[in-house]
């Protein structure tokens, strides 16, 4: 486990999650079905992969239980130095992208490792971050919220099962006023994760997700060889989880 703040891929990853055209703000979910389910589909899939991945800033799943990089944190441990808590709760970090970006990055990361005979077999982990974004062209909004317990499948440590939830929020406003708003809830069960491979071997997450003008729920099932099945609307599309692509045969 390794926590990962990065927040220029965080803002870009941000951007590929909405979807809806530019228009005036709703906050009310819509649920017309005019979106293409399957390249939504696909994103979604992506999204949690890299979330697990630690590309959205915060923890790093694929990184494992031995793995921890926690200098500077504080922890209260009599056993094993990584038994007991972790807190780096003042994340604030300015960054320029040339002349025109400027951003911020601000949050909260918090650890608990959990422990068998004094060594720790998985953690408890929360985080949440935010990032705005100004460039010449307009700004963007982007919230994100991970909560997870992972715990060891093996005495080797190499698989690692996943539970838990994942928030997003996105706002992208351009410089008319228009605005696009995304939102995507998550909730893990059961994944069972290579820690070699960085694969996701299998388990479920569930979703619901929405912008203006649409609005959809379904279910992925992780397949291993880095692909999903991911099911919407009675619709199932076999998906790659690292580039997105379809398989849009699967039915």
């Amino acid at each position: 486990m390794k926590t990962n703040i990065k927040p220029l891929l965080a803002i870009m990853v941000c951007v590929l999650m909405v979807y809806s055209a530019c228009r005036k703000v709703d906050n009310a979910p819509v649920s017309s079905q005019t979106t293409n389910t399957d390249v939504l589909g696909g994103q979604i899939a992506v999204n949690l992969a890299q979330s697990l991945a630690g590309n959205f800033g915060g923890v790093n799943v694929m990184g494992g239980v031995d793995s921890a990089s926690l200098a500077g944190q504080h922890h209260a441990a009599a056993i094993y130095p990584l038994c007991g808590l972790f807190t780096d709760s003042l994340v604030n970090y300015n960054w320029n992208l040339g002349d025109t970006v400027k951003a911020h990055t601000g949050g909260n990361l918090t650890f608990f490792f959990n422990c068998n005979n004094g060594k720790p077999n998985g953690y408890t982990a929360y985080d949440s971050l935010a990032t705005t974004k100004t460039t010449r062209y307009g700004s963007s909004e982007c919230y994100v919220k991970q909560y997870y317990t992972i715990k060891c499948l093996d005495d080797n440590h190499l698989f690692v099962g996943v539970d838990g939830d994942i928030y997003f929020y996105s706002l992208i406003t351009d410089l008319c006023g228009c605005q696009s708003i995304t939102n995507a809830n998550y909730v893990l069960s059961g994944l069972k994760v290579d820690l070699t491979t960085k694969d996701i071997l299998s388990g479920t997450a569930t979703f619901k997700a929405y912008g203006k003008g649409w609005f959809l729920t379904g279910t992925i099932v992780f397949l291993g060889n880095h692909m999903a099945d991911v099911t919407i609307n009675g619709k199932t599309f076999r998906i790659n989880v690292i580039t997105g692509e379809c398989n849009c045969g699967i039915r």
